[in-house]
């Protein structure tokens, strides 16, 4: 609970401070352009959580190659850097297969769109472990029955679990943040999940 208050005392200061607050998004944006220029010398394709803009960005040598639009989202825990994360490992109930298709070994960009076709087999909601301890949770737009019944579960896991989570990284003196993220529908949730291969890279702004 404790980040919480700290960042909301943050927030309230912000918004009567215009002039410490006008600093602090020049910084940030001088910190983005910095860290996506690391990212971008890399012949790998990386992401950009834009949580301002309400976008995810996926791009390579600074060039975009596809945009998912964030329907909502909410954060717990401890404000993050901006700064690469590395994606550690992806959860899902099932496990997805990919035989052939990596998308960080793209040539042209008509290719991987072609090549992410592939989406259409993967699992809709999920959870990227990222590592720092970020947390972000992945589902679409609840629907049907089903996917209603997941997003009751899901916030009943969001408030008891990720407290619980901010306590025990406390415990071990490590930060914790928690992020859910609803897509617009399953198949981009399903593309999303394609696209983020373990290893790749994210900044999230």
């Amino acid at each position: 609970m404790l980040p919480q208050l700290i960042h909301f005392f943050i927030v309230l200061f912000i918004s009567v401070n215009p002039l410490w607050s006008k600093e602090t998004i020049v910084l940030e944006e001088k910190q983005l352009f910095e860290a996506e220029l690391s990212l971008a010398q890399k012949p790998k394709i990386y992401f950009i959580f834009n949580i301002k803009e309400k976008k995810i960005h996926l791009k390579a040598r600074g060039s975009l190659l596809r945009e998912w639009e964030i329907e909502k989202i909410r954060f717990w825990g401890n404000p993050v850097p901006i700064t690469p994360f590395s994606l550690v490992k992806k959860s899902t109930p099932f496990t997805a297969k990919r035989e052939s298709i990596k998308p960080d070994n793209y040539n042209e960009k008509n290719e991987f769109e072609l090549q992410a076709l592939e989406s259409i087999y993967m699992p809709t909601s999920y959870s990227l472990y990222m590592e720092g301890g970020v947390l972000i949770y992945i589902r679409p737009k609840p629907g049907g029955l089903i996917s209603q019944l997941y997003t009751l579960s899901h916030i009943y896991k969001w408030y008891t679990i990720s407290p619980l989570q901010t306590v025990w990284f406390s415990l071990k003196k490590r930060s914790f943040t928690a992020i859910d993220i609803v897509l617009r529908d399953k198949k981009e949730a399903q593309a999303l999940y394609w696209a983020f291969l373990e290893g790749l890279e994210a900044i999230i702004f």
